[in-house]
C-alpha cells in the first residue's frame, strides 16, 4: 500500500514538473504587484532574465521572494526605467541579494537616498551604470531584439526621462513605458511606425498624463496591463485612461485587481495560464 502511494505521489510530480516545463520555451513577461509601483520580469526561452524597475523600498522583500520562488539567481539586465522611488526603491537591495551582469538608467543623476543607495550598491558591487536614450539598442539573443524608443533628451521633471523599451520577440512586440508622458508618446508616434503592438504596460500607473488617444489608436495594443496600489492616493488608473482602452478594445489587466499577472509567447501569440479580471 506504502509503494503504491508513493508510485502515485512520484507520478503527480512528475505530471506536475512536465506541467511547468512545457512554457520553459516560452518567453514570459511578470508583472510583479508591488503595489503603486513598477516591477516586470522577462525570462527568455534561453534563461536569460530581464527586471525592468522594482518598486519601492517596502517592495524589496515581495521582489526578491518573487525570484527566489521562480529560481532565479542572476539578473542578466536590470533597467531602471527613471529615477522614481516606487520604481528603484528597493534596486539596491536586489543587487546586494543577486548576482547582476549590466545595470541602464536615464542619463541623469539625483540627489535623492533611494537613488544614492542604488549607487553606493553598484559600486559595492563594481557594477558599472550605462545610460540609455532614444535610438539605442541592447545586444541580447538571436530572436529577442531591445530598441529604446524614448527619452530623447533629459528634462528637469522625472517622468518624462522613462526609458522606453520595445521587446520585439520573432512576430511580437512588447512595449515596456515606465511613467513616459504625452510629449514622449508625440515624440514616438512621430518617429517610429508603433502599428500594432501587442503587448504594452500602460504608462504611469494608468495616469491621464499618458495614454492619449492618438497613442492608443497609433500602438492598436492587443494587450494592456497596469501595475498600481489597490485603492491609491492617485486615483490610478484614471476613467480617461480606462474610456481610451476600452474604446479601442484594448483587454486590460490590472495588478491592483489580480495580483501578479504572468503572461508567455511562443513569438506569434501571447497566452496566459490563468483567468484574470479584464477590466470593462
Amino acid at each position: 500500500m506504502i509503494k503504491k502511494i508513493n508510485t502515485i505521489i512520484i507520478i503527480f510530480l512528475l505530471l506536475f514538473l512536465n506541467g511547468c516545463r512545457k512554457y520553459d520555451n516560452f518567453l514570459c513577461i511578470n508583472i510583479i504587484d508591488v503595489g503603486q509601483g513598477d516591477c516586470i520580469l522577462v525570462s527568455t526561452p534561453d534563461k536569460k532574465n530581464i527586471l525592468i524597475d522594482a518598486g519601492d523600498e517596502n517592495s524589496e522583500k515581495i521582489v526578491k521572494s518573487y525570484l527566489k520562488h521562480h529560481k532565479i539567481k542572476k539578473l542578466d539586465v536590470i533597467i531602471a526605467t527613471h529615477l522614481d522611488k516606487d520604481h528603484i526603491g528597493s534596486l539596491d537591495y536586489i543587487i546586494d541579494n543577486f548576482k547582476v551582469d549590466k545595470i541602464y538608467t536615464p542619463n541623469q543623476i539625483d540627489n535623492s537616498t533611494h537613488y544614492n543607495n542604488l549607487i553606493k550598491s553598484c559600486k559595492d558591487k563594481n557594477l558599472k551604470i550605462n545610460y540609455l536614450s532614444k535610438g539605442d539598442n541592447i545586444s541580447f539573443t538571436k530572436d529577442i531584439n531591445l530598441s529604446v524608443l524614448s527619452p530623447s533628451y533629459i528634462s528637469q521633471d522625472n517622468n518624462p526621462n522613462s526609458i522606453v523599451l520595445n521587446l520585439r520577440y520573432i512576430n511580437m512586440d512588447f512595449l515596456f513605458t515606465g511613467d513616459c508622458e504625452e510629449s514622449n508618446e508625440l515624440d514616438m508616434i512621430n518617429s517610429y511606425n508603433l502599428e500594432d503592438v501587442d503587448f504594452l504596460k500602460i504608462a504611469h500607473h494608468g495616469s491621464s498624463s499618458s495614454s492619449t488617444d492618438n497613442f492608443i489608436k497609433e500602438v492598436s495594443p492587443t494587450i494592456g496591463v497596469i501595475s498600481c496600489g489597490y485603492k491609491n492616493q492617485y486615483g490610478h488608473p484614471h476613467k480617461s485612461t480606462l474610456d481610451t482602452l476600452r474604446k479601442y478594445s484594448v483587454a486590460t489587466y490590472r495588478t491592483d485587481h489580480s495580483g501578479d499577472l504572468v503572461f508567455y509567447c511562443d513569438g506569434n501569440k501571447i497566452f496566459t495560464t490563468k483567468k484574470y479580471n479584464q477590466t470593462s
